[in-house]
């Protein structure tokens, strides 16, 4: 009998030997392959009624530090959101040219400031008032470049969440069936599944790479992943992905978490667990590649084209827009201002200072508009100007309604007002004035305007240079009641007018002198020295202390911006991936093979064969002494 089990238990020892030889030659064989994971089978002793009798093998299990599997997952996410942040701000800081380039914008614009200087010094000289148009239509063209490649961004950023959901339900649809296959293969606990569990590995690891997801092991080596605000993505059944993809996109479309004003396209479930569920409405997709082309299309670049129009606006208004000073007058009883208001249109301001009865110094910005509703606070970048709308298609005398404001904000009655001509003919100048009759009265301190010139030659230095190709004139800030500066960089032209004829580039007026520089040398004044506040919506500046300087410092402001834009986003993804790669060297030694390790464990394979062999021989030996005997 002890014979026999013997021999039973020796083959049993050398079958569980066979099979981690069969484990420790995969290994050696697997040494180099990609996403292998050291794979190890241990042993356990057979034992009945207190006795062994044998051996037998475990299943196969896989060397891997799931710890760290996790952090790199988190990491990956992490670098994957970085690095596409990275790629199209680099492409951006590429469109908009070094410095010292002279594709640049700075030096397109430092190209057609130069060209004023000279014209500003020779205005009688065609050649360079010609010259002067063509430095004009080279900066355009430059706004206009700009604002396509932007956009162009934009659409690539489209198109890729678009690939990136397709690839995301290709993924899902791959870990859901290699699931399956582990729970079949493991359900006996004798099969090895680690080959299967490396396959779904290398699917979950780049799923990570798409958005930030959290895994869970679950009886039976299935596995549940979601992400990390908890929305399922895959529990025994994948969720599917749809992305409605919009066509061309432009400076007018934009992302809403309202669909009724949405342009652009979102990621919903739209099959499976949660269908229905909005994941950029809810913002769940937190990091990866996905949620870096949500922010790009979103933000980022948003903000990008905002500073462009910001600038192409400027470049209009200041060129256009004059400065016009009130003058005083007297009468009896009353005092105040009368300023000219030629040529106001929609989106020009009134700015009226005054003092009330009690001594009390205010002052309100009254904006012109023609239809729509009224501008008010928030329409200038200014948060400590009180804005009122002056309603030019109203009928009513614009002094009038400036007095009425100014009445109402003082709680009395010290003001009056008067345009001329009188409504409903177009006022050329207004009149405003404070009661001087009573011991306490109001006064007006003030009037100022940002009022447009009316013609090329109308009289006045600033002209319709640079217009909105959309309206054919130069942007005012409304237009319809409707502020149109979204996707005026791409809009911008040189009025046909002056290109036609670029003497307008000097002739103010009908008997302008040939050797008269002022105009010249008034459009360089307002593009360099007059002083601008600009809105914080463009990512410059703040609310509450609004970015203020000249055109060109506004021009040298964005340019900073975005080469510090793209040097926070470089130093940032530098960072993650120094983390990134640690963990991943972390990951891959936790499950690598070491050939020295496989190699003595196959000596101690052999020594533990040749043992069990030998063990089989000495049985046989002692069975044939005994079957020998009774012959």
């Amino acid at each position: 009998m002890a014979v026999s089990s013997a021999l039973s238990t020796a083959l049993s020892g050398i079958r569980t030997t066979q099979q981690q030889l069969g484990v420790t030659s995969a290994n050696i064989a697997n040494a180099k392959s990609p996403g292998y994971s050291r794979q190890t089978m241990s042993s356990t002793a057979q034992v009945s009624n207190s006795r062994v009798y044998g051996v037998e093998a475990n299943q196969v299990t896989r060397e891997i530090n799931l710890l760290v599997q996790k952090q790199w997952r988190v990491s990956t996410a992490n670098s994957a959101y970085a690095d596409t942040r990275v790629t199209a701000l680099s492409a951006l800081d590429n469109y908009w040219g070094a410095p010292n380039s002279t594709s640049s914008l700075n030096s397109v614009y430092s190209g057609f400031t130069t060209t004023l200087q000279k014209l500003a010094t020779t205005p009688g000289d065609t050649a360079i008032q010609g010259s002067a148009v063509s430095a004009a239509q080279n900066l355009v063209s430059r706004l206009n470049q700009l604002s396509g490649d932007v956009q162009s961004l934009r659409q690539e950023a489209e198109s890729n969440i678009s690939d990136a959901v397709n690839r995301v339900n290709s993924l899902l649809q791959t870990i859901s069936e290699l699931d399956k296959q582990i729970v079949a293969v493991g359900a006996g606990g004798v099969n090895s599944t680690a080959g299967l569990q490396d396959k779904r590995d290398a699917a979950i690891d780049e799923l990570s790479e798409y958005m930030d997801i959290r895994v869970s092991d679950q009886t039976g080596g299935s596995v549940t992943i979601s992400l990390t605000d908890g929305t399922q993505l895959y529990d025994d059944v994948p969720v599917t992905l749809s992305f409605d993809q919009q066509g061309v996109v432009d400076a007018s479309r934009s992302y809403s978490t309202d669909d009724s004003k949405r342009s652009l396209g979102t990621v919903t479930v739209s099959a499976g667990p949660g269908a229905g569920i909005d994941l950029f409405k809810n913002g769940s997709i937190r990091s990866g590649k996905i949620a870096a082309y949500k922010e790009l299309r979103d933000e980022t670049l948003v903000d990008a084209q905002a500073q462009l129009d910001t600038i192409a606006a400027t470049l209009s208004k200041a060129t256009s827009t004059r400065q016009a000073s009130g003058t005083t007058v007297s009468a009896a009883g009353t005092a105040g201002y009368t300023l000219d208001v030629s040529g106001l249109t929609e989106g020009n301001t009134v700015k009226v200072d005054y003092v009330d009865a009690s001594g009390a110094k205010g002052s309100i910005t009254f904006v012109a508009y023609k239809g729509g509703t009224a501008p008010g606070n928030g329409f200038t970048p200014d948060p400590n100007d009180t804005v009122v709308g002056l309603d030019l298609s109203s009928g009513t005398d614009i002094g009038a309604q400036i007095a009425s404001a100014l009445n109402f904000a003082t709680g009395g009655t010290d003001f009056s007002g008067s345009a001329l001509p009188a409504p409903p003919a177009a006022p050329t100048s207004v009149t405003i004035n404070a009661t001087t009759v009573p011991a306490s009265h109001g006064s007006i301190t003030g009037v100022t305007g940002e009022i447009s010139s009316p013609t090329e030659q109308s009289g006045y230095q600033e002209f319709p240079l640079f217009i909105d190709g959309s309206t054919g004139k130069p942007y005012t800030g409304l237009t319809n009641g409707a502020d149109t500066i979204t996707g005026l960089a791409a809009r911008l032209s040189v009025n046909p007018k002056v290109v036609a004829d670029p003497s307008l580039t000097v002739k103010y007026s009908g008997s302008t002198m040939s050797g008269d520089g002022t105009r010249p040398q008034a459009i360089l004044d307002a593009l360099d020295s007059r002083v601008y506040s600009f809105s914080a919506s463009i990512g410059i500046g703040s609310t509450s202390t609004p970015f203020r300087g000249t055109f060109e410092g506004l021009l040298s402001q964005v340019v900073n911006t975005q080469g510090a834009l793209v040097d926070d986003a470089q130093n940032v993804a530098n960072g993650q991936k120094v983390v990134t790669s640690n963990l991943k060297e972390r990951y891959d030694n936790s499950r690598a093979v070491d050939l020295d390790t496989e190699l003595m464990s196959l000596i101690q394979l052999q020594n533990s064969y040749s043992a069990n062999a030998r063990v089989l021989s000495v049985a046989q030996e002692l069975m044939d002494v005994l079957m020998n005997t009774f012959k």
